[in-house]
């Protein structure tokens, strides 16, 4: 019976710790203007190679898979653009953000 029931509490963990799929999603505007940016490169910090850009409206989303205990964690986001500063944020799994971004400044 002991062996059972730890045998149980086995299975129980193994499914809790299977893949989490998480989905962000949100809009980048200008800090200045407030008006949405198209063609920001949108990526996971930690996975480089998922990516995405922002539309003509500054809409994006962003997919990834990664390993979990309980909860998905959240994603580290970077947003790139040669005109802007790059600016990283977390953001939590299902979760719509407004972010903004501010023109980068020239040196002379």
């Amino acid at each position: 019976m002991k062996s059972i029931i730890i045998l149980l509490f086995g299975l129980l963990f193994l499914t809790s710790c299977g893949d989490c799929y998480q989905v962000v999603t949100g809009i980048v505007l200008d800090a200045e203007t407030k008006k949405p940016v198209e063609g920001i490169t949108v990526y996971n910090k930690n996975k480089p190679s998922i990516k995405t850009a922002t539309d003509q409206k500054g809409k994006f989303e962003l997919s990834n898979i990664s390993g979990c205990l309980w909860k998905c964690p959240p994603i580290k986001v970077s947003f790139e653009h040669s005109n802007y500063q790059t600016k990283e944020v977390e953001i939590q799994e299902g979760e719509e953000m407004t972010i903004e971004i501010e023109i980068e400044k020239k040196s002379k």
